[in-house]
């Protein structure tokens, strides 16, 4: 679904090339065997994030100790009845959407120079048609200083971490901590920290989770790290807790290494809990 582009920092997007489940009737199935037709190609928050990781993938930038370095600019033409669609989801989209780049980041154990940013702009020359676009990346020192371009749809993140002079050449925090599209923050190892909603009654074992909505329980789940192992508690009367995909009834404890994966109320919060 990706090519490269006129320049080093451009690629052509074919957004007909994503890869989806495909939920097919009966009946769709016995009409696809005899008629063959074009589905209208669909351009959403999925595509979107697919498209951004396979030019992850095509990013070839090292630093000196030959790990990568990735983009974190990401800026997205689209067709203007593409873009439209995309314009009333535009908060879910970025809840979703940054999430899941924060965790490529942490799944290919990459470097940025600073948070994400993600635009999404119109093709003003209505050059390109329905269902294709533009990719343009760079690598932005302070995210939170880029212009905004009127009419654009922009999606910022916090900065994964930072360091002082003299520290190892990382961008990342030294300890651990909870990353999430919403921010992050730190967590007490081994005993026992509750997660959660905002709750102003809350104990001091009790930890709001950064842009958690009303869906996410105020006790929702409890977390106690010693060294790399994780025990993961949901917690009684919460909603659904997935601990790196795996499913935990009420009450359940279960046992994993770092880094975790905690997707709470069938994902509309998720972070990754690592060093």
């Amino acid at each position: 679904m990706i090519e490269p582009g006129s320049t080093p920092d451009s690629f052509l997007v074919d957004f007909a090339r994503v890869k989806r489940a495909r939920k097919s009737t009966l009946g769709q199935m016995l009409e696809g065997a005899f008629v063959r037709s074009s589905a209208p190609v669909v351009v959403d928050g999925h595509a979107i994030g697919q498209a951004i990781c396979r030019v992850m993938d095509a990013c070839t930038f090292a630093d000196v100790q030959g790990r990568a370095w990735l983009w974190n600019e990401y800026c997205v033409i689209l067709s203007r009845a593409d873009h439209d669609r995309l314009r009333d989801v535009e908060e879910l989209l970025a809840h979703d959407l940054l999430a899941l780049l924060n965790e490529e980041v942490l799944r290919r154990e990459a470097r940025m120079p600073d948070g994400f940013l993600v635009r999404l702009l119109v093709d003003e020359g209505d050059e390109l048609p329905p269902g294709r676009g533009v990719l343009r990346v760079r690598h932005r020192k302070d995210t939170a200083q880029a212009p905004k371009v009127p009419g654009e749809i922009t999606m910022r993140s916090d900065k994964l971490g930072s360091v002082g002079k003299g520290n190892a050449p990382t961008e990342r925090e030294v300890g651990l901590r909870l990353v999430s599209a919403g921010g992050n923050v730190g967590i007490m190892e081994s005993g026992w920290v509750t997660l959660g909603r905002a709750d102003g009654g809350g104990g001091a074992d009790q930890l709001a989770l950064p842009g958690a909505t009303a869906k996410v329980s105020r006790r929702h789940v409890s977390v106690r790290v010693v060294g790399e192992e994780v025990s993961v508690r949901r917690e009684p009367g919460a909603n659904p807790v997935q601990a790196n995909g795996r499913a935990l009834a009420e009450g359940d404890v279960v046992s994993m290494s770092l880094p975790v994966e905690l997707v709470l109320s069938n994902g509309d919060w998720r972070g990754t809990l690592c060093r």
